[in-house]
């Protein structure tokens, strides 16, 4: 049925490990609707529930999908699968309008070590024609926990050669990208 994409900007953690909402970028839009049309994702959600940004949202995604951007084709099919959600639970019903189905949750983070799923068991799930996917990333200092409580698969987080517990500081662009990568790459 497909896998979905979702940048979390609330609930999430700040520095302070306090749940709070983080301001969305342009870069993320950029990046993450390329990559996500790159690897077939059906829609890329951005998840804010400040009105005010949804609304600079709408904007960017109309620049590029209907307006001057869409003078750019890779643009515009990037931008072609966005869609702003004012909560997770938006997310998850949008997924079940177009799927028909609910999705499965599925979240990864930093400090995802214990109880996790491999990617190649995921990978199968989403190759056999498995329920559809709403994969979650966040945004800030991670997904706050009553996220990845809620989550039905927790991907292990991405490591280098330190293992999970050494450094692990990537951007949310680059750790969505190596997880799709690694979900849907050839």
């Amino acid at each position: 049925m497909g896998i979905f994409l979702a940048l979390v900007h609330h609930p999430v953690l700040n520095r302070h490990g306090e749940v709070s909402s983080t301001a969305v970028t342009n870069v993320d839009l950029h990046d993450l609707g390329r990559a996500g049309r790159t690897y077939g994702v059906n829609r890329f959600f951005v998840v804010t529930p400040i009105d005010l940004q949804r609304e600079l949202v709408g904007r960017v995604i109309r620049h590029w999908a209907d307006g001057p951007g869409s003078k750019s084709p890779s643009r515009q099919q990037a931008f072609d699968r966005i869609e702003v959600a004012s909560s997770i639970d938006q997310a998850v019903e949008r997924v079940s309008e177009i799927t028909g189905e609910k999705p499965l949750i599925a979240v990864t983070g930093a400090s995802l070590v214990d109880d996790t799923t491999p990617f190649s068991d995921m990978t199968a799930m989403i190759r056999n024609s498995g329920p559809p996917i709403l994969l979650l990333f966040g945004t800030g200092w991670g997904l706050a926990p009553e996220v990845i409580d809620r989550a039905n698969i927790r991907l292990p987080a991405i490591s280098g050669p330190e293992g999970p517990l050494g450094y692990n500081h990537l951007s949310v662009r680059a750790a969505a990208v190596i997880v799709l990568d690694r979900l849907l790459g050839e």
